[in-house]
Protein backbone atom coordinates (compact mmCIF):
# COMPACT_ATOMS: atom_id res chain seq x y z
CA UNK A 1 0.00 0.00 0.00
CA UNK A 2 1.06 3.44 -1.00
CA UNK A 3 1.45 6.11 1.60
CA UNK A 4 0.00 9.55 0.53
CA UNK A 5 2.74 11.24 2.10
CA UNK A 6 3.38 15.50 1.98
CA UNK A 7 5.31 17.34 -1.27
CA UNK A 8 8.24 18.55 -0.02
CA UNK A 9 8.33 22.36 0.07
CA UNK A 10 9.01 24.27 -3.00
CA UNK A 11 12.94 25.37 -3.07
CA UNK A 12 13.24 29.24 -3.65
CA UNK A 13 16.02 30.25 -5.48
CA UNK A 14 17.09 33.31 -3.69
CA UNK A 15 19.76 35.86 -5.23
CA UNK A 16 23.45 35.82 -4.26
CA UNK A 17 23.46 39.64 -4.48
CA UNK A 18 20.48 41.31 -2.72
CA UNK A 19 18.86 44.31 -4.10
CA UNK A 20 19.35 47.38 -1.98
CA UNK A 21 15.66 48.20 -1.30
CA UNK A 22 15.77 44.47 0.53
CA UNK A 23 18.94 45.02 2.14
CA UNK A 24 17.61 48.69 3.42
CA UNK A 25 14.40 46.77 4.80
CA UNK A 26 16.57 43.39 6.00
CA UNK A 27 14.35 40.90 4.36
CA UNK A 28 15.21 38.02 2.00
CA UNK A 29 15.51 39.40 -1.73
CA UNK A 30 13.54 37.21 -4.45
CA UNK A 31 15.65 38.27 -7.19
CA UNK A 32 15.93 35.60 -10.25
CA UNK A 33 19.70 34.44 -10.36
CA UNK A 34 21.26 35.50 -13.75
CA UNK A 35 24.55 35.13 -15.33
CA UNK A 36 27.82 37.36 -14.72
CA UNK A 37 27.30 40.44 -16.36
CA UNK A 38 23.65 40.49 -17.31
CA UNK A 39 21.46 43.65 -15.69
CA UNK A 40 19.42 41.27 -13.16
CA UNK A 41 15.37 42.15 -13.37
CA UNK A 42 13.03 43.32 -10.71
CA UNK A 43 13.06 41.12 -7.56
CA UNK A 44 9.64 39.61 -7.05
CA UNK A 45 8.69 41.63 -3.78
CA UNK A 46 9.93 45.21 -5.21
CA UNK A 47 8.08 44.35 -8.50
CA UNK A 48 4.89 43.24 -6.23
CA UNK A 49 5.04 46.85 -4.03
CA UNK A 50 5.91 48.68 -6.88
CA UNK A 51 9.55 49.74 -5.32
CA UNK A 52 12.63 50.66 -6.90
CA UNK A 53 14.95 47.92 -7.41
CA UNK A 54 18.73 48.83 -7.64
CA UNK A 55 22.12 46.61 -7.44
CA UNK A 56 24.12 49.23 -6.78
CA UNK A 57 24.94 49.23 -3.10
CA UNK A 58 28.48 47.01 -3.05
CA UNK A 59 28.55 43.74 -1.26
CA UNK A 60 29.90 43.08 2.18
CA UNK A 61 32.45 40.26 3.37
CA UNK A 62 30.92 38.29 5.81
CA UNK A 63 32.02 37.85 9.35
CA UNK A 64 33.33 39.30 12.04
CA UNK A 65 34.27 43.63 10.88
CA UNK A 66 37.63 44.52 10.65
CA UNK A 67 38.89 47.27 13.52
CA UNK A 68 39.72 50.54 12.44
CA UNK A 69 43.48 51.13 12.12
CA UNK A 70 45.33 52.00 15.25
CA UNK A 71 42.72 50.88 17.72
CA UNK A 72 43.19 49.11 20.31
CA UNK A 73 41.60 45.48 21.87
CA UNK A 74 39.37 46.01 24.71
CA UNK A 75 40.92 45.90 28.16
CA UNK A 76 37.95 44.47 29.91
CA UNK A 77 34.83 42.23 28.67
CA UNK A 78 32.55 45.20 28.95
CA UNK A 79 34.59 47.88 26.92
CA UNK A 80 33.62 48.78 23.86
CA UNK A 81 35.77 47.97 20.50
CA UNK A 82 35.79 50.54 17.99
CA UNK A 83 35.00 49.07 14.37
CA UNK A 84 34.38 50.08 11.35
CA UNK A 85 32.91 49.10 7.57
CA UNK A 86 34.01 50.63 4.34
CA UNK A 87 33.33 54.06 5.15
CA UNK A 88 32.12 56.54 1.96
CA UNK A 89 32.72 60.53 2.26
CA UNK A 90 28.81 60.83 1.20
CA UNK A 91 28.08 58.18 4.67
CA UNK A 92 27.42 61.62 6.46
CA UNK A 93 25.05 63.38 3.61
CA UNK A 94 23.20 59.85 3.10
CA UNK A 95 22.95 56.10 3.54
CA UNK A 96 24.58 54.25 1.56
CA UNK A 97 21.60 51.96 0.23
CA UNK A 98 19.73 54.88 -0.19
CA UNK A 99 22.73 56.62 -2.02
CA UNK A 100 21.72 53.99 -4.78
CA UNK A 101 18.05 54.58 -4.89
CA UNK A 102 18.80 58.09 -5.87
CA UNK A 103 21.69 57.39 -8.33
CA UNK A 104 18.97 54.49 -10.09
CA UNK A 105 15.95 57.29 -9.70
CA UNK A 106 18.33 59.54 -12.08
CA UNK A 107 19.12 57.01 -14.72
CA UNK A 108 15.06 56.18 -14.63
CA UNK A 109 13.69 59.60 -14.68
CA UNK A 110 16.36 62.90 -15.04
CA UNK A 111 18.83 61.04 -17.75
CA UNK A 112 16.08 61.35 -20.41
CA UNK A 113 16.07 64.60 -20.35
CA UNK A 114 19.62 65.61 -18.53
CA UNK A 115 21.65 63.06 -20.46
CA UNK A 116 24.77 64.20 -19.34
CA UNK A 117 27.06 60.79 -18.34
CA UNK A 118 27.80 57.98 -20.72
CA UNK A 119 25.27 55.17 -18.92
CA UNK A 120 27.43 52.16 -18.91
CA UNK A 121 30.81 54.25 -17.81
CA UNK A 122 28.46 55.75 -15.18
CA UNK A 123 26.86 52.91 -14.14
CA UNK A 124 30.87 50.86 -13.75
CA UNK A 125 32.04 53.69 -11.70
CA UNK A 126 29.24 53.11 -9.54
CA UNK A 127 29.79 49.22 -8.69
CA UNK A 128 33.07 50.48 -8.15
CA UNK A 129 32.27 52.97 -5.76
CA UNK A 130 34.47 55.52 -7.22
CA UNK A 131 32.93 58.54 -5.58
CA UNK A 132 35.23 57.05 -2.39
CA UNK A 133 38.75 58.17 -3.96
CA UNK A 134 37.78 59.62 -7.07
CA UNK A 135 36.94 63.90 -5.80
CA UNK A 136 35.72 64.57 -9.53
CA UNK A 137 33.56 61.70 -9.82
CA UNK A 138 32.40 62.39 -5.61
CA UNK A 139 31.27 65.80 -6.74
CA UNK A 140 29.33 64.61 -9.81
CA UNK A 141 27.16 62.43 -8.44
CA UNK A 142 26.33 64.55 -5.21
CA UNK A 143 25.51 67.40 -8.22
CA UNK A 144 23.11 64.42 -9.54
CA UNK A 145 21.69 63.59 -6.24
CA UNK A 146 20.95 67.52 -5.75
CA UNK A 147 19.30 67.40 -9.16
CA UNK A 148 16.93 65.16 -8.84
CA UNK A 149 15.76 66.34 -5.19
CA UNK A 150 15.09 69.53 -6.43
CA UNK A 151 13.08 68.29 -9.80
CA UNK A 152 11.03 65.33 -8.22
CA UNK A 153 9.47 66.59 -4.66
CA UNK A 154 7.32 62.78 -4.30
CA UNK A 155 11.15 61.40 -4.79
CA UNK A 156 12.40 63.68 -1.71
CA UNK A 157 9.30 62.28 0.50
CA UNK A 158 10.14 58.92 -0.35
CA UNK A 159 13.93 59.70 0.75
CA UNK A 160 12.77 60.93 3.92
CA UNK A 161 10.76 57.82 4.85
CA UNK A 162 13.13 55.30 4.53
CA UNK A 163 15.49 53.73 7.31
CA UNK A 164 17.82 55.53 8.19
CA UNK A 165 16.14 58.31 6.70
CA UNK A 166 17.16 61.41 4.93
CA UNK A 167 18.22 63.78 7.72
CA UNK A 168 17.24 67.31 5.40
CA UNK A 169 14.13 68.84 6.27
CA UNK A 170 13.71 70.71 2.31
CA UNK A 171 14.61 69.85 -0.64
CA UNK A 172 16.81 73.76 -0.81
CA UNK A 173 18.52 72.91 2.45
CA UNK A 174 19.65 69.57 0.82
CA UNK A 175 20.35 71.01 -2.21
CA UNK A 176 22.35 74.05 -0.30
CA UNK A 177 24.28 71.34 1.65
CA UNK A 178 25.22 69.48 -1.79
CA UNK A 179 26.51 72.86 -2.97
CA UNK A 180 28.64 73.49 0.15
CA UNK A 181 30.15 70.14 -0.10
CA UNK A 182 31.18 69.99 -3.79
CA UNK A 183 32.73 73.70 -3.28
CA UNK A 184 34.78 71.70 -0.33
CA UNK A 185 36.06 69.89 -3.00
CA UNK A 186 37.32 72.80 -5.02
CA UNK A 187 40.77 74.37 -3.73
CA UNK A 188 42.41 77.36 -5.80
CA UNK A 189 43.77 75.43 -8.95
CA UNK A 190 40.42 73.75 -9.85
CA UNK A 191 40.19 75.78 -12.76
CA UNK A 192 43.73 75.25 -14.10
CA UNK A 193 42.50 71.87 -15.61
CA UNK A 194 38.86 71.87 -17.21
CA UNK A 195 37.34 69.15 -18.53
CA UNK A 196 33.71 67.75 -19.44
CA UNK A 197 32.99 66.48 -15.88
CA UNK A 198 33.38 69.93 -14.60
CA UNK A 199 31.04 71.56 -16.81
CA UNK A 200 28.75 68.71 -16.19
CA UNK A 201 28.72 69.47 -12.45
CA UNK A 202 28.18 73.18 -13.05
CA UNK A 203 25.50 72.60 -15.11
CA UNK A 204 23.86 70.43 -12.46
CA UNK A 205 23.73 72.62 -9.80
CA UNK A 206 22.58 75.85 -12.31
CA UNK A 207 19.55 73.53 -13.20
CA UNK A 208 19.21 72.41 -9.69
CA UNK A 209 18.90 76.05 -8.22
CA UNK A 210 17.02 76.74 -11.28
CA UNK A 211 14.53 74.30 -10.10
CA UNK A 212 14.00 75.30 -6.79
CA UNK A 213 13.55 78.87 -8.06
CA UNK A 214 17.04 80.17 -6.59
CA UNK A 215 17.40 82.74 -9.26
CA UNK A 216 20.99 84.78 -8.00
CA UNK A 217 22.58 81.33 -7.33
CA UNK A 218 21.07 79.87 -10.72
CA UNK A 219 22.48 82.89 -12.56
CA UNK A 220 25.98 82.65 -10.70
CA UNK A 221 26.20 78.62 -11.56
CA UNK A 222 24.96 79.32 -15.06
CA UNK A 223 27.49 81.92 -15.76
CA UNK A 224 30.33 79.42 -14.17
CA UNK A 225 28.74 76.77 -16.71
CA UNK A 226 28.82 78.89 -20.09
CA UNK A 227 32.30 79.95 -19.29
CA UNK A 228 33.38 76.11 -19.15
CA UNK A 229 30.99 75.32 -21.88
CA UNK A 230 32.96 78.08 -23.91
CA UNK A 231 36.56 77.16 -22.96
CA UNK A 232 35.61 73.44 -24.06
CA UNK A 233 34.65 75.27 -27.50
CA UNK A 234 31.51 72.80 -27.15
CA UNK A 235 30.21 75.44 -30.15
CA UNK A 236 32.78 74.35 -32.46
CA UNK A 237 32.82 71.18 -34.56
CA UNK A 238 36.54 71.72 -35.41
CA UNK A 239 37.83 71.57 -31.61
CA UNK A 240 36.14 68.12 -31.49
CA UNK A 241 39.35 66.06 -33.21
CA UNK A 242 41.02 64.07 -31.30
CA UNK A 243 38.21 63.32 -28.57
CA UNK A 244 36.83 59.69 -28.27
CA UNK A 245 33.83 58.53 -29.76
CA UNK A 246 31.87 58.86 -25.68
CA UNK A 247 33.28 62.14 -25.37
CA UNK A 248 32.44 63.69 -28.49
CA UNK A 249 28.80 62.21 -27.65
CA UNK A 250 28.99 64.27 -24.47
CA UNK A 251 30.17 67.81 -25.70
CA UNK A 252 27.53 67.29 -28.15
CA UNK A 253 24.81 67.08 -25.48
CA UNK A 254 26.57 69.43 -23.29
CA UNK A 255 26.43 72.06 -26.30
CA UNK A 256 22.64 71.68 -26.37
CA UNK A 257 22.19 71.23 -22.44
CA UNK A 258 23.68 75.24 -22.50
CA UNK A 259 21.89 76.37 -25.54
CA UNK A 260 18.42 75.23 -24.11
CA UNK A 261 19.56 78.00 -21.49
CA UNK A 262 20.52 80.50 -24.18
CA UNK A 263 17.28 80.26 -26.00
CA UNK A 264 15.23 81.01 -22.49
CA UNK A 265 17.93 83.99 -22.00
CA UNK A 266 17.39 85.14 -25.22
CA UNK A 267 13.52 85.48 -24.69
CA UNK A 268 12.67 85.71 -21.18
CA UNK A 269 16.10 87.88 -20.47
CA UNK A 270 13.20 91.13 -18.98
CA UNK A 271 15.86 92.40 -16.56
CA UNK A 272 18.48 92.17 -18.91
CA UNK A 273 20.94 90.83 -16.17
CA UNK A 274 22.08 87.73 -17.77
CA UNK A 275 25.31 87.05 -19.75
CA UNK A 276 25.07 85.24 -23.20
CA UNK A 277 26.36 82.45 -24.45
CA UNK A 278 26.98 82.99 -27.75
CA UNK A 279 27.15 86.55 -29.80
CA UNK A 280 25.14 86.56 -32.64
CA UNK A 281 27.91 86.19 -34.87
CA UNK A 282 29.42 82.93 -33.07
CA UNK A 283 25.50 81.76 -33.01
CA UNK A 284 25.24 82.47 -37.53
CA UNK A 285 29.16 80.56 -37.94
CA UNK A 286 27.34 77.09 -36.09
CA UNK A 287 25.62 74.53 -38.69
CA UNK A 288 23.53 72.57 -35.67
CA UNK A 289 23.85 69.57 -37.91
CA UNK A 290 27.30 69.33 -37.10
CA UNK A 291 26.21 69.03 -33.62
CA UNK A 292 23.58 67.15 -33.58
CA UNK A 293 24.79 63.74 -30.88
CA UNK A 294 24.63 60.64 -32.73
CA UNK A 295 20.96 59.20 -33.00
CA UNK A 296 22.10 55.74 -30.81
CA UNK A 297 21.81 54.60 -27.23
CA UNK A 298 24.89 54.63 -24.98
CA UNK A 299 25.20 51.42 -24.91
CA UNK A 300 26.22 51.16 -28.43
CA UNK A 301 29.14 53.84 -28.26
CA UNK A 302 32.45 53.17 -27.16
CA UNK A 303 35.74 54.46 -26.53
CA UNK A 304 36.69 53.73 -30.22
CA UNK A 305 33.75 52.75 -31.87
CA UNK A 306 30.03 53.32 -32.46
CA UNK A 307 27.93 50.89 -33.35
CA UNK A 308 24.99 51.62 -35.43
CA UNK A 309 21.53 49.67 -35.46
CA UNK A 310 21.15 48.39 -38.85
CA UNK A 311 17.28 49.63 -39.05
CA UNK A 312 16.93 52.96 -37.19
CA UNK A 313 14.42 52.74 -34.74
CA UNK A 314 13.29 55.95 -32.26
CA UNK A 315 16.06 55.70 -29.19
CA UNK A 316 16.37 58.21 -26.02
CA UNK A 317 18.90 60.37 -28.16
CA UNK A 318 15.99 60.62 -30.73
CA UNK A 319 14.01 62.59 -28.36
CA UNK A 320 17.12 64.95 -27.17
CA UNK A 321 17.40 65.78 -30.88
CA UNK A 322 14.17 66.65 -31.69
CA UNK A 323 13.59 68.92 -28.58
CA UNK A 324 17.33 70.48 -29.47
CA UNK A 325 15.49 71.07 -33.31
CA UNK A 326 12.84 72.79 -31.64
CA UNK A 327 14.97 75.28 -29.61
CA UNK A 328 16.75 75.78 -32.86
CA UNK A 329 14.26 76.90 -34.86
CA UNK A 330 13.23 79.34 -32.31
CA UNK A 331 16.41 81.04 -32.83
CA UNK A 332 17.10 80.39 -36.51
CA UNK A 333 16.15 78.69 -39.72
CA UNK A 334 16.39 74.81 -39.30
CA UNK A 335 17.52 75.11 -43.40
CA UNK A 336 20.99 75.71 -43.32
CA UNK A 337 21.00 77.10 -47.11
CA UNK A 338 18.18 79.58 -46.23
CA UNK A 339 19.31 83.33 -46.75
CA UNK A 340 21.64 85.34 -43.85
CA UNK A 341 18.75 86.38 -41.37
CA UNK A 342 19.40 89.99 -40.12
CA UNK A 343 21.22 90.28 -37.18
CA UNK A 344 19.42 91.87 -34.00
CA UNK A 345 20.77 94.81 -34.31
CA UNK A 346 18.96 95.68 -37.74
CA UNK A 347 15.50 93.90 -36.25
CA UNK A 348 15.69 96.19 -33.51
CA UNK A 349 15.73 99.46 -35.52
CA UNK A 350 13.31 98.05 -38.27
CA UNK A 351 9.82 96.68 -37.10
CA UNK A 352 9.13 95.55 -39.99
CA UNK A 353 12.39 93.51 -40.36
CA UNK A 354 11.25 91.80 -36.66
CA UNK A 355 8.15 91.09 -37.70
CA UNK A 356 9.02 89.45 -41.03
CA UNK A 357 11.59 87.30 -38.62
CA UNK A 358 8.95 86.56 -36.30
CA UNK A 359 6.99 84.94 -38.27
CA UNK A 360 9.48 83.16 -40.21
CA UNK A 361 10.20 81.32 -36.38
CA UNK A 362 6.34 80.35 -36.08
CA UNK A 363 6.32 79.27 -39.41
CA UNK A 364 9.39 76.48 -39.02
CA UNK A 365 8.21 75.65 -35.39
CA UNK A 366 4.58 75.08 -36.35
CA UNK A 367 4.88 72.41 -38.72
CA UNK A 368 8.81 71.10 -37.09
CA UNK A 369 7.01 67.88 -35.42
CA UNK A 370 4.67 67.18 -37.83
CA UNK A 371 6.24 63.49 -38.84
CA UNK A 372 8.02 62.21 -36.00
CA UNK A 373 8.85 58.82 -34.36
CA UNK A 374 5.32 57.13 -33.05
CA UNK A 375 6.58 57.30 -29.40
CA UNK A 376 7.01 60.93 -29.21
CA UNK A 377 3.71 62.02 -30.58
CA UNK A 378 1.95 64.38 -28.59
CA UNK A 379 -1.23 61.87 -28.05
CA UNK A 380 -0.74 58.69 -25.70
CA UNK A 381 0.18 55.52 -27.75
CA UNK A 382 -0.86 52.16 -27.26
CA UNK A 383 1.80 49.67 -25.77
CA UNK A 384 1.49 48.02 -29.08
CA UNK A 385 2.27 50.92 -30.90
CA UNK A 386 5.58 51.66 -29.05
CA UNK A 387 6.68 48.10 -29.63
CA UNK A 388 5.70 48.41 -33.59
CA UNK A 389 7.81 51.95 -33.37
CA UNK A 390 11.01 50.51 -31.93
CA UNK A 391 10.58 47.44 -34.45
CA UNK A 392 11.65 44.41 -31.86
CA UNK A 393 7.91 44.43 -30.16
CA UNK A 394 9.90 44.09 -26.88
CA UNK A 395 9.98 48.10 -24.93
CA UNK A 396 10.23 48.12 -21.90
CA UNK A 397 8.31 49.69 -18.76
CA UNK A 398 10.98 51.72 -17.79
CA UNK A 399 11.93 52.38 -21.62
CA UNK A 400 7.83 53.47 -22.22
CA UNK A 401 8.25 56.11 -19.30
CA UNK A 402 11.43 57.73 -20.59
CA UNK A 403 9.39 58.38 -24.13
CA UNK A 404 6.47 59.75 -21.55
CA UNK A 405 9.06 62.12 -19.85
CA UNK A 406 10.28 63.55 -23.16
CA UNK A 407 6.85 63.83 -24.79
CA UNK A 408 6.26 65.78 -21.80
CA UNK A 409 9.26 67.98 -22.44
CA UNK A 410 9.35 68.18 -26.40
CA UNK A 411 5.56 68.81 -26.55
CA UNK A 412 5.14 71.36 -23.85
CA UNK A 413 8.50 73.43 -24.61
CA UNK A 414 7.18 73.11 -28.71
CA UNK A 415 3.88 74.85 -27.34
CA UNK A 416 5.54 77.49 -24.86
CA UNK A 417 8.55 78.56 -27.47
CA UNK A 418 5.41 79.93 -29.83
CA UNK A 419 3.72 81.62 -27.12
CA UNK A 420 6.84 83.44 -26.28
CA UNK A 421 7.40 84.20 -30.04
CA UNK A 422 3.69 85.67 -30.43
CA UNK A 423 4.47 87.66 -27.66
CA UNK A 424 7.32 89.59 -29.19
CA UNK A 425 5.28 89.75 -32.54
CA UNK A 426 2.71 91.21 -30.66
CA UNK A 427 4.91 93.64 -29.25
CA UNK A 428 6.65 94.50 -32.84
CA UNK A 429 2.84 94.81 -34.12
CA UNK A 430 2.89 97.09 -32.29
CA UNK A 431 4.59 99.97 -34.26
CA UNK A 432 3.20 98.92 -36.97
CA UNK A 433 -0.67 100.08 -36.88
CA UNK A 434 -2.17 100.15 -40.11
CA UNK A 435 1.15 98.21 -41.90
CA UNK A 436 -0.29 94.29 -42.84
CA UNK A 437 2.94 91.81 -43.07
CA UNK A 438 1.28 88.95 -42.25
CA UNK A 439 2.65 86.26 -44.64
CA UNK A 440 -0.96 83.98 -46.08
CA UNK A 441 0.67 80.88 -45.17
CA UNK A 442 0.03 82.07 -40.99
CA UNK A 443 -2.65 84.16 -41.09
CA UNK A 444 -3.00 83.86 -37.76
CA UNK A 445 0.03 86.33 -37.07
CA UNK A 446 -1.93 89.28 -37.64
CA UNK A 447 -2.21 92.89 -36.48
CA UNK A 448 -5.92 91.81 -35.41
CA UNK A 449 -5.54 91.62 -31.35
CA UNK A 450 -8.61 88.88 -32.24
CA UNK A 451 -7.05 86.49 -34.73
CA UNK A 452 -3.91 86.48 -32.46
CA UNK A 453 -5.79 85.07 -29.21
CA UNK A 454 -7.17 82.50 -31.01
CA UNK A 455 -3.80 81.31 -31.95
CA UNK A 456 -3.14 81.41 -28.46
CA UNK A 457 -6.60 79.80 -27.73
CA UNK A 458 -5.58 76.63 -29.61
CA UNK A 459 -1.45 76.72 -27.97
CA UNK A 460 -3.46 76.40 -24.70
CA UNK A 461 -5.59 73.79 -25.88
CA UNK A 462 -3.00 71.17 -27.13
CA UNK A 463 -0.98 72.52 -23.97
CA UNK A 464 -3.69 70.42 -21.79
CA UNK A 465 -3.96 68.12 -24.22
CA UNK A 466 -0.73 66.61 -23.85
CA UNK A 467 -0.74 67.00 -20.03
CA UNK A 468 -3.74 65.31 -19.27
CA UNK A 469 -2.59 62.19 -21.63
CA UNK A 470 0.47 61.82 -19.44
CA UNK A 471 1.09 60.27 -16.24
CA UNK A 472 1.93 62.39 -13.28
CA UNK A 473 5.31 60.88 -12.65
CA UNK A 474 6.48 61.59 -16.14
CA UNK A 475 5.24 65.66 -15.79
CA UNK A 476 7.02 65.98 -12.31
CA UNK A 477 10.31 64.70 -14.07
CA UNK A 478 10.49 67.71 -15.50
CA UNK A 479 10.53 69.82 -12.77
CA UNK A 480 9.70 73.39 -12.35
CA UNK A 481 10.36 74.19 -15.83
CA UNK A 482 7.06 72.81 -16.73
CA UNK A 483 5.06 74.65 -14.28
CA UNK A 484 6.22 77.59 -15.57
CA UNK A 485 6.07 76.69 -19.41
CA UNK A 486 2.37 75.87 -18.72
CA UNK A 487 1.80 79.17 -16.37
CA UNK A 488 3.05 81.40 -19.54
CA UNK A 489 0.86 79.53 -22.18
CA UNK A 490 -2.15 79.80 -19.91
CA UNK A 491 -1.73 83.24 -18.45
CA UNK A 492 -1.37 84.61 -22.08
CA UNK A 493 -5.43 83.85 -22.09
CA UNK A 494 -6.10 86.31 -19.31
CA UNK A 495 -5.79 89.59 -21.69
CA UNK A 496 -8.61 88.18 -23.39
CA UNK A 497 -10.31 90.61 -25.88
CA UNK A 498 -14.02 89.24 -26.53
CA UNK A 499 -17.11 90.22 -24.16
CA UNK A 500 -17.18 88.06 -21.49
CA UNK A 501 -20.99 86.59 -22.62
CA UNK A 502 -18.83 85.54 -26.03
CA UNK A 503 -18.28 81.59 -26.42
CA UNK A 504 -14.24 82.62 -26.84
CA UNK A 505 -14.32 84.64 -23.79
CA UNK A 506 -16.09 81.49 -21.24
CA UNK A 507 -13.78 78.85 -23.30
CA UNK A 508 -10.64 81.02 -21.98
CA UNK A 509 -12.38 80.67 -18.55
CA UNK A 510 -12.57 76.94 -18.36
CA UNK A 511 -9.09 76.53 -19.78
CA UNK A 512 -7.58 79.56 -17.22
CA UNK A 513 -9.35 76.89 -14.58
CA UNK A 514 -7.82 73.27 -16.12
CA UNK A 515 -4.10 75.06 -16.55
CA UNK A 516 -4.72 75.99 -12.83
CA UNK A 517 -5.79 72.25 -11.81
CA UNK A 518 -2.54 70.83 -13.24
CA UNK A 519 -0.58 74.06 -11.78
CA UNK A 520 -1.72 73.11 -8.30
CA UNK A 521 0.02 69.51 -8.99
CA UNK A 522 2.93 70.62 -10.91
CA UNK A 523 4.41 73.48 -9.01
CA UNK A 524 5.16 72.52 -5.85
CA UNK A 525 8.21 74.97 -5.37
CA UNK A 526 8.94 75.92 -1.84
CA UNK A 527 9.33 79.68 -2.25
CA UNK A 528 7.31 82.33 -4.75
CA UNK A 529 8.42 82.54 -8.28
CA UNK A 530 10.77 85.35 -9.38
CA UNK A 531 11.93 85.07 -12.48
CA UNK A 532 10.91 88.55 -13.88
CA UNK A 533 11.83 90.24 -10.42
CA UNK A 534 14.62 91.84 -9.03
CA UNK A 535 15.68 89.57 -6.49
CA UNK A 536 19.17 90.59 -5.80
CA UNK A 537 20.35 93.53 -3.36
CA UNK A 538 22.85 95.92 -3.79
CA UNK A 539 24.50 96.84 -0.74
CA UNK A 540 26.35 99.74 -2.35
CA UNK A 541 22.93 101.73 -3.06
CA UNK A 542 21.71 101.14 0.31
CA UNK A 543 20.67 104.21 2.27
CA UNK A 544 22.67 104.09 5.99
Amino acid sequence: MSLDLPSPPTRVDLASHACDTCRQRKVKCKAPRVPAGVSPPKCGRCDRLNLPCTFLSPSRTRGPKRRTRGAEPAASPGATTTITTNKHPTDELWDRSLFGVIMQDYLDYIYPLVPIVHRPSFRQALRENRDRDDQGFRALVIAIAAVVVATMPTRFQVYQSYNPPLQFASRREMARCCYDRIMGLRDSTYFDQISFQKFAISYLLYATFRQLGDHNTSRMLDVEATQIARLLNLHRISEYEGLNCIETQLRKKGFWLILYGFVHNQLQNVLGERLSYLDPILLHSINPEDLMPLEVDDEMIFENEVVMSPSPTPCLATGFILHSRVFWAALRSPCVETPVEPCPCVRARDPAIQVAYLQDRLQSLRYLLEHIPQPLRPWRPTDETLDDATGDGTMTQELRSHFASMRANLHVTHLWLQSLLIDQLEAAQSHLQGLSVVADSYPQTTTDSKALWLVREKLCRQLLFVLYSLPLVNLEANGLHLACKVRDIAASLLACPFHPDDPEAQRAAEYLQQSTDILSRLDSSESMSTMHLQTWVDTDRMKK
